[in-house]
């Protein structure tokens, strides 16, 4: 028999959303970071020639680390808006039916199907829209910085940067691969 005094602690989710493996140090990196890297050189050399045909390899090969860089940065705060819920406490006379709750509907959803709740889709599209806004700020700021653009080149290079390179990860089911 238990004490009035003692609390039983209850584990409701012991799954990561899928978006979480990004930031977990596991074989699955030696996919994604070479991956994210190749796509980042891809659209970053595609716009820029458009801009300057003239510029050479060693102009990309010195740059685009910079842009993957910023590009993860903007992805892991982007994540870190998506984590913040799943940190808000529980009260206790809700715990026992949460998953019957809005917010807990909406928990649900936004680590595991954000399409099956509007809330949660709009969320992961506002986390997503604030990383690729965030990628759009960074890169069109290494891009100045390299002086070979005008401040509209870079900034034309830096959205399509932005909109081809968002985390669109954040949008994948989890229970695809549970």
């Amino acid at each position: 028999m238990q004490s009035e005094k003692e609390k039983y602690v209850t584990l409701y989710n012991m799954l990561f959303p899928i978006w979480i493996l990004v930031w977990l140090p596991t074989p699955l990196w030696l996919l994604i970071i070479p991956g994210n890297y190749l796509i980042d050189r891809l659209v970053f050399t595609i716009n820029a020639r458009k801009q300057k045909p003239e510029l050479e390899k060693k102009f990309f090969r010195k740059h685009t680390w910079k842009l993957f860089l910023f590009g993860f940065l903007a992805d892991f705060i982007g994540s870190i808006l998506l984590l913040i819920p799943l940190f808000i406490p529980v009260p206790d006379g809700v715990a026992k039916h949460y998953n019957q709750t809005f917010f807990g509907k909406f928990m649900n959803a936004l680590q595991f199907n954000a399409f099956s709740n509007f809330g949660a889709f709009m969320y992961t599209l506002f986390a997503i829209a604030v990383a690729g806004l965030l990628i759009y700020v960074f890169d069109r700021g290494v891009l100045m910085r390299t002086k070979e653009f005008t401040a509209e080149q870079a900034k034309r290079i830096a959205f399509w940067m932005a909109v081809i390179t968002a985390p669109y990860l954040y949008l994948v089911p989890g229970q695809l691969f549970f």
